[in-house]
């Protein structure tokens, strides 16, 4: 016999009531959190544990101070967060082995709280939390909880101990000069990493919590009397407004914080180089730190940063950041404009190499755009599988698998020559874009060029080209146009954006960026030989770049 259906009235009450019993259990929890401390220890300790349930990863210790009446003290904290070696030198050892004189005995069972925290814990940091919220969110950054009988309050000991990559050389920035030192996942190794470059005391770390259950801390830092206070304040309210589970990766922040989530191009800046940031802090920009992973943040960030590397500010060569400028442009048009050219508009091309070209497409049977688009999915194929296997592999996967790959499809017949060639050049010169980001955003933008060229010809590549020129103009990192310097032009500070002229002429920051100090270093600097006869006036050998 079968059962008769519920009506979707009564299948919704049951749901409902589901729904409450599961609450009802955990509203408890939720309760208990913002009541504050009794003077019964064991009404403390009991809705303590109840507030982390059966997790196996909570440790107690009992003991009891002595004196002329015994005073019950129990210690709480998790497991693989702290230095056990701590609690016992910072805590334990003086409860132990600390000899009480005959007053501090006679006062214990009324004073016991103060006693331990100004005599008996030789910690540096100390807190007192007074609600079960304080203490729980302490407790679960590395702090032990020290209940006291007969205090309303608790002390946290800081005793943080878990285990941390030690800062090393990062692997995402490939470069030849310059530091070793690269961020870690630990929130106070990277401020101190940053505080090491820049030792004044305006340089600043607000720290602000964010996710409900991952409580992230997230760090904005920032020079004093330095940057622009509009520009830290639209920072820490963005990151405020964010009310989700949890933070786990700094690209979660970046998510909720960039301009335009509709455009490929980043928006926010990312680096694991510590000076990287202090340059950006220098200049009067903002970086975000967050807990939990090497990749620091920094706004506002423009086009021409992406095209920009640290190494750039250290070697004297002004001539590498011109050819990634080309690098760019061949990335990104090279292969729209072969298929426009030998689909739509063979006459352009010079007669021996149009029959070249010809020689070669000889018995191809796709046209140039079908070509074009396998051979770059290809290539990407091959690229993302030498990023996701093993280091060893991956490169023997990536070189290899090109070189086989677009051998075997010319001998074939299924591609020319020259389309090996061309894809090849595109994707050697998209590697030579510093940012990782923006070189998956050149990708992506290139198969819609090679699209429009292969329908519209170089008429489609030109719209192509003016909707992206237009779509540039219209964002904003921060409030400041991602195309400046450029639009709107300030001459003064193109001196930086396709060629880094020597440090002397970049005198002042970036005007856009409105800081309080807009000198960055007094002028006419110039280096000159010594010249006899006559006295340079001041400021006289300050030239125009």
């Amino acid at each position: 016999m079968f059962r008769k259906p519920c009506k979707p009235s009564k299948l919704s009450d049951l749901k409902e009531r589901k729904l409450r019993k599961r609450m009802e259990k955990v509203q408890p929890q939720t309760a208990v959190l913002e009541e504050p401390f009794s003077a019964d220890i064991e009404t403390n300790v009991r809705k303590f544990q109840r507030i982390f349930g059966n997790t196996g990863d909570l440790s107690r210790r009992d003991f009891l101070l002595e004196g002329e009446q015994g005073v019950e003290v129990v210690l709480f904290y998790i497991d693989g967060l702290v230095d056990k070696g701590a609690i016992s030198e910072v805590v334990l050892k003086p409860f132990l082995f600390h000899n009480l004189d005959e007053e501090e005995k006679r006062l214990l069972p009324g004073n016991a709280y103060q006693l331990i925290k100004t005599s008996l814990i030789t910690s540096a940091e100390v807190k007192e939390a007074e609600k079960f919220s304080e203490l729980v969110d302490l407790v679960l950054v590395g702090h032990v909880a020290v209940f006291v009988e007969g205090s309303e309050k608790v002390l946290a000991v800081d005793v943080k101990g878990w285990k941390d990559r030690g800062v090393e050389e990062p692997e995402s920035e490939a470069f030849i000069r310059g530091p070793r030192e690269g961020f870690t996942e630990t929130l106070r190794t990277n401020t101190a990493l940053i505080r090491r470059r820049i030792k004044t005391p305006n340089l600043e770390f607000n720290t602000i919590t964010v996710g409900e259950y991952t409580k992230t801390d997230v760090c904005v830092v920032y020079i004093r009397g330095l940057t622009n206070p509009d520009i830290v304040r639209e920072v820490e309210s963005r990151i405020r407004r964010i009310k989700t589970d949890g933070i786990l990766e700094s690209g979660y922040l970046e998510d909720f914080i960039e301009d335009d989530y509709k455009t490929p191009f980043v928006l926010v800046d990312r680096t694991e180089r510590p000076d990287k940031v202090a340059a950006g802090l220098l200049e009067g920009k903002v970086a975000i730190l967050v807990d939990g992973t090497p990749f620091a943040l920094i706004v506002p960030v423009v086009f021409g940063e992406i095209l920009q590397s640290a190494e750039d500010y250290y070697e004297g060569n002004d001539y590498i950041r011109p050819i990634r400028w080309i690098a760019l442009l061949v990335a990104l048009f090279l292969p729209s404009f072969y298929v426009a050219l030998t689909t739509f508009h063979q006459e352009m091309i010079p007669p021996g190499l149009a029959l070249s070209m010809a020689a070669g497409r000889e018995g191809v049977p796709v046209p140039a755009a079908v070509e074009a688009f396998m051979m770059e999915i290809t290539f990407d194929f091959l690229r993302e599988a030498g990023i996701r296997m093993p280091r060893p592999v991956g490169q023997a996967i990536g070189i290899l698998g090109a070189v086989v790959i677009g051998q075997a499809a010319v001998a074939a017949g299924v591609v020319s020559p020259i389309m090996v060639i061309v894809v090849s050049l595109t994707a050697i010169c998209s590697f030579l874009i510093p940012n990782y980001s923006a070189s998956v955003a050149i990708r992506f933008l290139r198969y819609i060029m090679l699209l429009l060229g292969g329908v519209l010809g170089l008429v489609g590549v030109f719209w192509g080209m003016m909707m992206l020129l237009l779509h540039l103009a219209s964002l904003r990192s921060f409030g400041i146009p991602y195309l400046y310097p450029v639009a709107p032009m300030v001459s003064r500070e193109l001196r930086d954006i396709f060629v880094r002229t020597p440090w002397w002429t970049m005198d002042e920051r970036p005007r856009l960026l409105r800081t309080s100090d807009q000198r960055r270093q007094a002028p006419g600097q110039r280096p000159r030989p010594p010249q006899s006869g006559r006295r340079r006036k001041s400021g006289e050998d300050q030239d125009e770049y």
